[in-house]
């Protein structure tokens, strides 16, 4: 079976691009729908990245540190990363660089991003889960430095994951068997059943408490946007993971299974590329009197003050600095 990388690779660049005697063959028709996949490709990159770069400089220098901002500013980085990869794989191709160690490293570089994204977002959701279900601790007993620490440690276990994949399965010409098996048993475990779980049922929870105890106002503008990009990223991001695992077992030279591929790619770029929107958007609401600039509501998410709810429990905490 042929590596994931290789794999990968060959169908971003020989599928759909096309490779240049199945160009001269079928005629301009597929060539041209390769440069309009492509265009389009990189138009969503480049909005994704001005927009996560946007987001990154304001984080980092106009507005006040927290933990909820601090896990953001990490998933913003991750998908800069993966919209930057992905990036750079399209130029290679539009450009003829037949660099394979260089392709086989943004795809290395743009996994570990995807990986870092659905962890960080998982750590989001069950930190946000905690502080409404147990407000008190969130508010005395949390750790200060609970959030920087949690997105040091899930970069750590990326860089784990993406590099047992790299040594065992991408950069061999075949992979190691049965040890590149056991790492994507490894993988899939760590995906489907701990963090999307975990991710699913902390969001469930936060929605049932959040519509429960704030029925009556407007809900948090931080948890319409947890929710809201949790649920992007498992409909435009995580099919993409799917496909890779449905195509590590699958015969590897069964074009079918990957057909899809280039269309799941562009989804997870969107994914990425989208939050940045979200963010704005939620901030924007409920903004009838004066349109406000993008930093204004950034900020106004960010810094949005603690919202009473109608029980003893409080539905919205002001996170400690």
């Amino acid at each position: 079976m042929e590596p994931l990388a290789t794999t990968f690779s060959s169908l971003e660049f020989t599928q759909y691009n096309g490779n240049e005697s199945l160009n001269e063959t079928t005629g301009s028709s597929e060539q041209m729908a390769h440069y309009s996949y492509v265009s389009v490709f990189l138009v969503i990159c480049m909005l994704g990245l001005i927009g996560n770069g946007l987001l990154i400089w304001f984080l980092i220098f106009c507005i006040k540190r927290k933990p909820f901002t601090i896990y953001l500013l990490h998933l913003a980085i991750a998908d800069f990363m993966v919209l930057l990869c992905s990036s750079i794989i399209q130029l290679v191709d539009i450009f003829r660089i037949h660099d394979a160690t260089f392709v086989i490293y943004a795809i290395l570089l743009m996994i570990f991003g995807y990986n870092t994204g659905l962890h960080l977002l998982t750590a989001i959701s069950v930190e946000r889960c905690l502080s409404v279900l147990y407000p008190i601790w969130y508010q005395c007993r949390r750790p200060k430095y609970q959030s920087a620490v949690t997105c040091a440690l899930l970069w750590a276990l990326s860089v784990l994951v993406s590099g047992l994949e790299n040594f065992f399965c991408i950069l061999e010409v075949m992979p190691r068997f049965p040890e590149c098996r056991y790492v994507y048993i490894f993988s899939c475990i760590l995906t489907f059943l701990v963090f999307v779980p975990l991710m699913v049922f902390s969001n469930l929870i936060l929605f049932i408490q959040v519509c429960c105890t704030l029925k009556p106002r407007q809900p948090a503008k931080l948890y319409v946007i947890i929710i809201t990009t949790v649920i992007l990223f498992l409909v435009f991001a995580m099919p993409l993971k799917v496909l890779l695992i449905i195509g590590y077992y699958s015969d590897a030279t069964d074009e079918s299974v990957w057909h899809s591929l280039p269309y799941l790619n562009m989804l997870s770029a969107m994914n990425c590329s989208i939050n940045p929107i979200v963010y704005f958007v939620v901030g924007s609401l409920r903004r009838k009197k004066s349109r406000k600039s993008l930093k204004e509501a950034l900020q106004k998410v960010f810094e949005e003050k603690p919202v009473v709810g109608s029980g003893e429990n409080v539905a919205q905490f002001s996170p400690p600095s």
